[in-house]
């Protein structure tokens, strides 16, 4: 998450956890309403998911969409209606093809084409979205349950809040532990005005909130580290600092919402730049901050360009495109990049998505 600036959250989807064991001094949110929240920063942005039907201003993301601050645009349009989209917001070789789906791959793109979902999604509107490899929607279980075995199998689960951390270590020692687990989404910024709130987390908060999934890992589950909505601050670095566990992580993650590919292939490759010793996985992107006035086409070449520049950089291993769903909630990050809307029909975004061979 890239971004500074007004932020538009939108429906935080419902994380389902049936635990919560609050660390002593650590906010830890509400499970119940965490879902999709997209925020962004000026100039940055940040989105997380959360399904909570509730809309904010100046806050990050989440699982349900905020209003971003500096990379975000909040109208809505219908699929065809117009140019606007609608709201919502190396060096070396790729080392991480080891999800589920990425022996299937996707033409040139490998693992690459991900899609992550906000607030109101349903399991089936994945399988509208044929070439993409791997979803997240801001929570750890599918939001309803169910859905097909492609679903079930490229779900890429989150550990969104302090509060998710032990539900996280029950998953990983369960006796289906996932390939892959999300961390932190976050914690960096305050989803201010979103009822029950979002919980900020400072980076020594984190590091005693994440001990009990650093002393209870499991054996087969790869982990990929906290994900702020500013990728230009120090708060991973003392956050690493703090939980002395960055060799615990096997990927970095970023968010990053512009109104340009160029913006947002500067702020990957200034991430890249303090942290160069693992894959990284963009894990929310969008052409945000542009006042919702992106044309489909433009958003298009956008997208084209952004996985181009991951599939050729070597170390971008995963490019989550945000948003998978149609977002009526004024989130100004992602209003010009979803792909089918709440009854499952495309934008004309969708068959730019499926034609992407990162070339």
């Amino acid at each position: 998450m890239n971004g500074v600036g007004n932020f538009s959250i939108g429906d935080l989807g419902s994380l389902s956890s049936s635990s919560t064991t609050p660390v002593a001094g650590i906010p830890t949110g509400n499970q119940e309403s965490s879902g999709d929240q997209g925020g962004q920063f000026n100039g940055q942005q940040s989105t997380a998911t959360t399904s909570m039907s509730s809309t904010a201003t100046n806050a990050g993301s989440i699982g349900t969409q905020q209003t971003p601050p500096p990379s975000s645009s909040s109208a809505t349009s219908s699929p065809g209606s117009g140019n606007t989209l609608p709201a919502g917001s190396g060096g070396t070789t790729n080392t991480l093809s080891t999800s589920p789906s990425s022996a299937k791959g996707s033409g040139n793109c490998g693992s690459l084409k991900g899609v992550c979902f906000n607030g109101g999604m349903q399991p089936s509107m994945y399988d509208k979205i044929t070439t993409a490899t791997d979803w997240i929607t801001f929570q750890m279980t599918i939001p309803g349950g169910g859905g097909s075995s492609r679903t079930q199998q490229e779900f890429v689960p989150m550990m969104p809040f302090a509060s998710n951390v032990a539900d996280a270590v029950n998953l990983v020692n369960g006796p289906n532990p996932p390939p892959w687990l999300l961390t932190f989404n976050e914690p960096d910024f305050s989803y201010t005005g979103v009822s029950p709130g979002t919980p900020t987390m400072s980076p020594q908060q984190a590091a005693a909130a994440i001990k009990p999934l650093l002393d209870r890992p499991g054996t087969s589950t790869k982990f990929v580290a906290p994900v702020t909505a500013d990728p230009s601050g120090k708060w991973q670095q003392d956050f690493f600092a703090a939980c002395k566990c960055k060799d615990f992580f096997t990927a970095y993650n970023i968010h990053s919402y512009h109104p340009t590919a160029k913006q947002v292939m500067d702020d990957v490759n200034g991430f890249r730049a303090k942290f160069s010793d693992k894959p990284l996985w963009v894990t929310e992107v969008a052409p945000g901050n542009a006042g919702c006035s992106v044309s489909w086409d433009a958003a298009g070449q956008f997208m084209k360009d952004i996985f181009k520049f991951s599939k050729d950089s070597g170390f971008v291993d995963r490019v989550f495109w945000n948003s998978g769903n149609q977002l009526t909630n004024g989130d100004t990050n992602v209003c010009n990049s979803w792909l089918v809307n709440a009854g499952g029909n495309p934008s004309p975004l969708l068959a730019t998505f499926e034609s992407i061979d990162c070339t």
